[in-house]
Parts: structure tokens; C-alpha cells; sequence
């Protein structure tokens, strides 16, 4: 109970700044209690109204994100030991968890992230390019210049065991990289250029320079380099630094979305409770209304974008500082603010692949797609399904290597199943009637022969 109110309390705090810039709009335009309830009453947008509630929308993220990082150093630092699940470091734990998820959705993969991870506690050297992280507590967590970190990774989590959680440092060092779904446990410090595959575990004693890949890990050899001039990777001009945060401030204006889709119902609803009978109003108009604005209309905006920005995507190879790259970005973001909600709502029934196919999947007849498949769909144009395969795991058709976006098809022929959370990288094809079980990695390139189950990190054939 005490979690759920600390919880509520920090919500309510965090959204303060935003509400006080919305009363100061309100003041500077002179709209008191008595000029909003008329507006409401007969909307009508002036081009002062119209530039105040720009400004809020704008600006509402912005300040959201700006009390999130400083409330993660109001609540203190946490102590590195074993503490009780029911102690008020554990309870500061989940608060900075949530608030560290929270701004991750917004910023993830931007060059704002690691600046905010630093404002929030963590230390976070020169050069990185940080993406999602996965319970992580920012003042024990330590990243080295340059290092790259790829999507959903678990940095220094807290270890939770018969009613105990234990917080100890966990360090990356520089000029590495960390693929999708790795996992660094507390207390583990990696040295200097170590590369970790996706869903790998790391350990101490991996020796500086090495790459691993697996669970349990194993060693692998140099990995392939893919050539680019460095001011397409590493080193770009400042032209090529505007307009890549160009397109990541674009992120913020996507709320934009939600107060036209307001300024659509409120006058929408207005007619059609002057029009329809009141039952009729009640039970269907109204709540198809809801349905279209809430889920159907900025999941048509996120499909429209796709195709406005991407166009149908081919295997390719684009550096991270590329326009292209950059589009791709802005894309999924969009896609998991936009159409995510209705995504959530169709997962694991057939009308999700209507969804997946108007983004540019190809799905065959009878598929079942689950397990949050359609919350983040960064290559939908990539994904082809069989008829009757049934899908809970991830497709990864991309991977950025050595900072560059590589990507190609995934392949699911008919009648294959994917258990939960399996993930399947870039060029690999499951044949007809195969089974990939909860939680493998199928590795880039690989064939799994029809008919067979495969399961592990990587996949073996059981």
C-alpha cells in the first residue's frame, strides 16, 4: 500500500511543473474558471488559444522528463548492500526505476539521454550512445567514452532473493557495445572494448577487448566490420548533429496528436448528442466515438508516418548519423506513442495482423501474434509470417553494428510457433512446422529446419 501511494505522490509531483506552466499560460491569456467553462461549452480556437495550448504540449515532456531526473536526486542515494524488500531503499529502488522507464520512452536512443542519466545520478562518459535500460538505479551504475548500448538492456538491476534485495555498483567499460536484451548483473565491472551479443549474460573475468555471446556466454571470434567514412559514425560535423537533433526534439511535438484528436470530440460529441436519441447516443455512437479517436485514429496517424518517412524498407545498411537512420528513428518512436495503446488491445487475436500488415508486414492467413509483438515495430517491412503460425516472441530485424543500422528479413514459414520472448535476429528463417521455444535467441543468418524445436541461446536443436 505504502509503494502505491509513494507512487501516486511522485506521479502528482512530477507532473507539478507542467501544471504550473499551463496556469501561467492561462494567466498571461487571461482565462479564468469562468472563460473555460464557456469555452467548453462552445469551443472555438483563436490563434491565441491555439498558440498557448502549442507552447503547453511542447513543453509539457520537456518538464516532465526536467523533475523526473531531479527527483531522482531528492530521493537520495541508495547504499550498496543487501536490504530488506520492505525497507525504504527498497522503496526508493522501485520509485527511481520507474521514473528512469519512464524518461527512457521519450529519450531512449537520443543524444538528450545521456545527459539526463548524468542530471539523474549516473555516471555516463563521453561520446556514448545509450538507449532503453532496464531497472536500472542511476547512482550505481557507471558507463565507460563511446560505449554504444543497444535496446531493453538489463544494467545493474537489483538482485532480489527470500525477501531481500541486494544493490551493488555495475560498471561498463569504454568503448564497447552491448547488444538487445543483454543482461549486466550488479557488482559485475566489464573492462574496456568488450562486445556483448544479444540476451547475453555477462561475468567477471572477461578480459578487455573480447566478445561474447550466449547464456552462458561464450567467446566469439573478431566480429565483422562494416566500412564507413567516420563522419558518418563517430565523428560528424555539426550539420549532421542538427539535424539528427532535429528530428529527436520532433519527438516531443507527438503529443500533439492527443489535443487535436480533443479539439475533434469535443465538438463530435456535442453533435452527436443534439442529433441521435439518447439511447442510441449512449450505447453505440458514443463509445465508437471513444474507440476511433482513442485507439484507431493514432494508430492510422503512426501507419501513415511509417510510409510518409520509410517508404517500403529493403536490406540495407545505413550509418548512425544518416538522414535515413534518423527517419528510422522518429518512426519508432512514433510507432510506440502513436499505435502501441491499440497494438495492446489486439494482442493475441487475429485483427492485430491488419495492423501489422497496413505497416508493411506480410502476413499470412490464420496467424496469431501475441506477447506485446506489436507494441515496437521498428521493421514491419521485413517480417514475413506463414499462414496458421502462431508468434509470441520478438523479431529483431536490425542490430546496430560498430554504429552502423544493418537489417534484413525474418522469416516465419507456415505453421511455425515461437514461444514467449524468443527473439530472432536479422536473416533468419524458421521453416514450416518449427518450434522455437520461450526465450531463445535464433542468431543471424540461421535456418531452422521444418519441423524441428529449437531452444537455447543460441538455438540447439532439442
Amino acid at each position: 500500500m505504502l509503494l502505491v501511494l509513494a507512487r501516486l505522490a511522485l506521479t502528482a509531483a512530477l507532473w507539478v511543473p507542467a501544471e504550473l506552466a499551463a496556469l501561467a499560460a492561462a494567466s498571461a491569456t487571461g482565462v479564468d474558471a469562468a472563460a473555460l467553462s464557456e469555452w467548453l461549452s462552445a469551443p472555438e480556437f483563436s490563434p491565441g488559444i491555439l498558440g498557448a495550448v502549442a507552447g503547453l504540449i511542447l513543453l509539457a515532456v520537456p518538464l516532465w522528463l526536467l523533475a523526473g531526473a531531479l527527483a531522482c536526486r531528492l530521493l537520495g542515494r541508495l547504499p550498496a548492500g543487501v536490504h530488506s524488500c520492505w525497507s525504504g531503499a527498497a522503496l526508493r529502488v522501485s520509485l527511481k526505476v520507474g521514473v528512469v522507464d519512464g524518461a527512457s520512452r521519450w529519450l531512449y536512443g537520443t543524444r538528450l539521454w545521456p545527459g539526463w542519466l548524468r542530471l539523474s545520478g549516473m555516471q555516463v562518459g563521453a561520446g556514448c550512445e545509450v538507449s532503453s535500460l532496464i531497472d536500472c538505479v542511476p547512482e550505481l551504475t557507471a558507463i565507460g567514452d563511446r560505449t554504444f548500448c543497444a535496446d531493453g538492456i538489463y544494467l545493474g538491476g537489483p538482485r532480489l532473493h527470500r525477501g531481500t534485495l541486494t544493490l551493488a555498483p555495475a560498471h561498463l567499460g569504454a568503448d564497447s557495445f552491448v547488444g538487445n536484451g543483454a543482461v549486466i548483473p550488479a557488482g559485475v565491472r566489464l573492462p574496456d572494448g568488450i562486445l556483448l551479443g544479444v540476451a547475453t549474460v555477462a561475468t567477471e573475468g572477461m578480459p578487455a577487448g573480447s566478445s561474447w555471446f550466449g547464456h552462458p556466454p561464450f567467446a566469439l571470434p573478431r566480429r565483422a566490420e562494416t566500412r564507413f567514412a567516420a563522419g558518418l559514425t563517430h565523428r560528424p560535423n555539426a550539420a549532421r548533429r542538427l539535424l539528427r537533433l532535429g528530428w529527436e526534439l520532433l519527438r516531443f511535438a507527438l503529443p500533439a496528436v492527443a489535443a487535436l484528436l480533443l479539439a475533434l470530440w469535443l465538438p463530435l460529441v456535442t453533435y452527436v448528442v443534439a442529433v441521435a436519441p439518447p439511447l442510441l447516443a449512449v450505447a453505440l455512437l458514443l463509445p465508437l466515438l471513444n474507440a476511433g479517436l482513442l485507439f484507431l485514429a493514432p494508430a492510422a496517424a503512426a501507419v501513415a508516418l511509417k510510409w510518409l518517412l520509410l517508404g517500403r524498407v529493403q536490406p540495407a545498411a545505413h550509418p548512425l548519423w544518416s538522414a535515413w537512420a534518423s527517419r528510422w528513428d522518429f518512426h519508432c518512436v512514433s510507432w510506440n506513442v502513436l499505435a502501441a495503446e491499440l497494438a495492446g488491445l489486439l494482442d493475441g487475436t487475429p485483427w492485430l495482423a491488419h495492423l501489422l500488415r497496413a505497416a508493411g508486414a506480410r502476413i499470412g492467413r490464420g496467424v496469431l501474434v501475441g506477447g506485446g509483438f506489436g507494441d515496437d515495430l521498428p521493421d514491419p517491412d521485413l517480417l514475413e509470417i506463414g499462414d496458421g503460425a502462431a508468434v509470441d516472441g520478438l523479431f529483431q530485424a536490425h542490430t546496430f553494428e560498430d554504429r552502423v543500422l544493418k537489417m534484413d528479413h525474418v522469416r516465419i514459414a507456415a505453421g511455425a510457433t515461437i514461444g514467449r520472448n524468443a527473439m530472432l535476429l536479422y536473416g533468419s528463417e524458421i521453416g514450416a512446422g518449427a518450434r522455437v521455444e520461450a526465450n531463445s535467441v535464433v542468431m543471424k543468418e540461421e535456418r531452422l529446419l521444418p519441423g524441428g524445436s529449437y531452444a537455447g541461446v543460441p538455438t540447439t536443436r532439442v
